[in-house]
């Protein structure tokens, strides 16, 4: 049986119950902009579209602010765009921070392997499932860690660690979105995460950093990270990109399955 790759045709929201939203990037205009940015059919301009479609996980992960598999879209109550601007603007110094350590809010990792077809649902769509070929314990592991790692890093308010993470066409469209839809002043990736990320307890950024890594399928430079994350040990899959030897991730948050 061929592989296939993710369905391209809609949008899937992500939402976490009993967790308010960390999103403030899903008001239309921005995700409209968004979804040209990843509708290109130029192979060095999307992470997941080119190969596998992301229209169903990088498209919608990356339209929703959050740090791991979840969160409800974030348009304020009018329906508007948010014009945060930080203090420093730069994605650095006090403002920068979202007022907690790594230490505070991070979840250890866990990798518990066991392949992809523990994933698999019955009479469902498992295009991510059955996407290219299973990957290796070390490769899993790899993967992984660079997932987790960002995870970390938006929690802790790590705004250019958290960037050095993200895939150069992840990054890019943040970019664009920055420059095109918001009113801040410097346009990097680092302010933009920075302005349009909502405050959180402790205990629920230690949510968004839960991962469990089960599954890691890869064809070419495309791969999908399955893992169990917070609440509930929900499946996700979380697009990324191999640059130069390295895992980079491919999305703001992962995509629900099932």
């Amino acid at each position: 049986m061929p592989n296939r790759g993710p369905p391209t045709n809609t949008i899937l929201t992500v939402t976490r119950g009993g967790t308010r939203s960390i999103a403030v990037l899903a008001a239309t205009a921005l995700v409209a902009l968004l979804l040209a940015a990843c509708g290109s059919s130029d192979s060095d301009s999307s992470d997941s579209s080119s190969t596998a479609g992301s229209a169903g996980t990088e498209t919608s992960a990356s339209a929703q602010d959050n740090g791991s598999g979840g969160g409800t879209e974030g348009e304020n109550d009018a329906g508007e765009v948010p014009q945060k601007q930080s203090d420093s603007g730069n994605g650095s110094g006090k403002s920068s921070r979202t007022g907690f350590t790594a230490e505070e809010v991070e979840t250890p990792l866990k990798v518990s392997g066991g392949g992809s077809e523990q994933f698999v649902v019955k009479g469902g769509d498992n295009s991510i499932q059955e996407y290219g070929e299973e990957k290796d314990e070390s490769e899993l592991q790899a993967a992984a860690e660079v997932v987790h790692a960002f995870f970390v890093a938006r929690a802790a308010g790590e705004w250019e660690k958290a960037c050095s993470y993200l895939s150069k066409a992840m990054t890019e469209q943040l970019e664009q979105l920055a420059t095109s839809s918001t009113g801040l002043k410097n346009k990097g990736c680092a302010p933009f995460l920075e302005a349009f990320t909502s405050q959180l307890s402790a205990a629920e950024w230690r949510e968004t950093t839960a991962v469990d890594a089960g599954s890691l399928r890869q064809e070419d430079e495309q791969a999908f990270l399955i893992y169990y994350g917070d609440p509930d040990k929900t499946v996700y899959a979380m697009p990324l990109k191999e640059e130069e030897g390295t895992f980079k991730v491919g999305a703001l948050s992962g995509n629900a399955l099932g």
